[in-house]
């Protein structure tokens, strides 16, 4: 009994203890628990919270790192930081680069990079990318930006095909963004071009990886968007060849080539090139470029194999339309010496050269006489231009023409235009016309033409909707003339012209009818002439042009039952005439009957709507009955 009191004691004092050991470690642990919490909240709050270093700490940790891989130098007056979390990452407060010439200066208002992780773990700082904010970068195109000491430099002093090609296209790189960044580029001239407003990202993972370029940047007042992508850049700085692809797109272009890309003494691109626009000139505006182009050139789409170089280009197995037209053929540019050719062969099915002379001047005033609005010369003498245009079927305002074949020639700021040869209203036409500002500025013409067997009927209607003329005409026409309006001009005007037509008829007048009943009838002549029409063998005349006044000489016309003799003159600047006639009855071939009637008349006035007047003297003296009222003679 008393064995078993002591037992029952003896357990209560263990488990007594027991509890109390419990109650300890119990206690214990909290704690241990709690300071652990506290550190690692404490942890995380530093990890969370940037960590602000030393500018030159900072910066000695990544400089090395910035100048191996681009070859520029940093330095920085700000603030610098680095946080753990989300990522490693660090940021710089006003910091610079530049490579030891200065020809690239970048100064932006902060730098943040990501670090990458396990350099970090063994102490090293190694940024896997990089952010600049606001940075302002100038560039000046008269010192060499690259230097010795960056990854890109030498990778392209490395010899192609060698293990220190390998060795440098293994060279890290990374990924490089811009953020409202602003460019000044200035040339060697003193000239400085300015893109603001840039973001952009280069994403460049090593020398010998594939580089991309994504931008959109602020220019002339459009905000173009541009890729660039080369598959193997260390190759390309080093001579070689690498594919390529590039896309603009803006308001007034896109573009898009895809081809491959040849750096060194004389890069090239070689490949495919398509590109669209609404305006031509809109789009070289923005290029800074003023062409004076002959015509709008809206709508304009291009596609093409292009060989592009720094100095000479050539789009080969081109489709080329705008304003409507289409066209097939090769365009290019070449240089003879400094001076740049523009050179192309085109044709077309169709082609409607009204664009082309959209944009020039009127040259009949609101007035209905000729313009005295000043020419607006163009600078043309930047380039020179040699293009060939050759159409099954062309249009130029009203007038039709087959198997075109048309030049443009610029030389030395002289345009000519010349239409070489098309088949026409039955028959052929030839025409040139030769424009260039004289050394006071004023503008020189030269032109002529010439047309063999046209119907002059068909011709006649096209150009001035004129009904009343008909046969086969051949001209020869020469025109000299200067001045800085369309008035003047035609008040310079000198030239000459021959005009024959053959086979032909001149509607609104009946000289057969006329003269074969004005001996029955003479007064009654006036209405005779004025209906029907007349058939015409052969008319002819010579006009001599000299300073705006037209001689009217030679002229002659013969047909059944008449013979026609004219002369007289035309004042151009005034758009009037004065022209007098005489018409002889003949036979049925043409030849003048002796005593035959004669019948005079004449044509005055606006040569648009001139006035006819028959020699009324002449029929009265034929009329018995009304001789008597003509005055005596004494």
């Amino acid at each position: 009994m008393s064995h078993s009191t002591s037992l029952s004691r003896e357990l209560d004092r263990l488990r007594t203890g027991l509890h109390r050991g419990r109650l300890a470690l119990l206690g214990l642990s909290r704690g241990w628990i709690a300071a652990m919490l506290a550190a690692a909240v404490l942890a995380l709050a530093a990890a969370i919270a940037p960590w602000t270093f030393s500018t030159g700490a900072m910066l000695e940790e990544i400089a090395g790192q910035i100048e191996a891989s681009s070859g520029l130098r940093a330095a920085a007056k700000g603030r610098s930081t680095f946080s753990l979390l989300p990522r490693p990452h660090i940021a710089i407060d006003d910091v610079a680069f530049a490579d030891p010439s200065f020809a690239l200066t970048i100064e932006a208002e902060r730098l943040r990079g990501n670090v990458r992780l396990l350099p970090l773990l063994t102490g090293r700082l190694e940024l896997a990318n990089a952010e600049l904010l606001r940075p302002r970068i100038r560039i000046a195109l008269d010192r060499k930006p690259m230097t010795a000491s960056g990854a890109a430099a030498r990778a392209a002093a490395a010899r192609p095909s060698t293990p220190e090609a390998e060795t440098a296209d293994r060279a890290p790189l990374g990924s490089v963004a811009i953020l409202s960044g602003a460019v000044a580029v200035v040339f060697e001239d003193g000239r400085e071009e300015r893109i603001d407003m840039i973001d952009a990202t280069l994403d460049w993972s090593s020398v010998g990886a594939p580089a991309t370029l994504d931008a959109a940047f602020s220019w002339r007042g459009e905000r173009p968007r541009a890729m660039l992508w080369f598959q193997k850049p260390g190759a390309l700085l080093r001579g070689e060849a690498s594919p390529m692809m590039m896309r603009i797109d803006s308001v007034s272009l896109r573009m898009e080539a895809d081809g491959v890309a040849q750096s060194g003494p004389k890069p090239r691109f070689t490949g495919r090139l398509s590109a669209s626009s609404p305006s031509l000139r809109d789009a070289l505006r923005l290029a800074d470029v003023s062409a004076p182009l002959p015509g709008r050139f809206e709508n304009v789409q291009i596609a093409a194999k292009a060989s592009v170089g720094l100095r000479d280009f050539q789009l080969s197995d081109l489709h080329f339309s705008a304003d409507e037209n289409d066209f097939e053929g090769v365009f290019g540019l070449r240089h003879d010496g400094d001076r740049p050719i523009l050179h192309g062969t085109l044709a077309s099915s169709f082609v409607s050269l009204k664009p082309m002379i959209a944009d020039a001047p009127a040259l009949i005033g609101p007035d209905g006489q000729w313009s005295r609005e000043p020419f607006v010369l163009p600078d043309i003498k930047g380039a020179d231009v040699d293009l060939r245009l050759s159409a099954a079927r062309a249009r130029l305002l009203r007038l039709n023409m087959e198997d075109a074949a048309i030049s443009l020639m610029l030389r030395a700021g002289r345009i000519e235009v010349a239409l070489t040869e098309a088949q026409a209203y039955k028959g052929t036409i030839k025409g040139r016309v030769t424009l260039a500002a004289n050394a006071a500025g004023v503008l020189e013409l030269h032109a002529n033409a010439q047309t063999q067997a046209v119907d002059a009927g068909a011709l006649a209607w096209d150009l001035a909707a004129r009904p009343d003329l008909g046969g086969n005409l051949d001209a020869n026409i020469v025109l000299d003339a200067a001045g800085d309006s369309p008035a003047e001009m035609m008040r310079a005007l000198d030239g000459r012209a021959s005009l024959v037509l053959n086979e032909g008829e001149v509607g609104g007048i009946d000289l057969e009818r006329a003269l074969r009943r004005a001996d029955k009838r003479p007064l009654s002549s006036a209405l005779d002439i004025r209906s029907g029409h007349t058939l015409v063998d052969r008319a002819g005349a010579t006009i001599k042009i000299s300073k705006g006044a037209a001689a009217i000489e030679d002229g002659e016309a013969h047909g059944p039952g008449f013979s026609l003799a004219f002369a007289g003159s035309a004042r151009i600047p005034e758009r009037g005439l004065a022209i007098k006639a005489e018409a002889r009855e003949a036979d049925a071939a043409g030849a003048p009957r002796d005593n035959g009637v004669q019948l005079g008349f004449e044509l005055s006035g606006a040569w648009d709507e001139p006035s006819f007047a028959l020699d009324a003297a002449a029929l009265i003296k034929r009329s018995g009955a009304a001789a008597p009222l003509l005055p005596r003679e004494r």
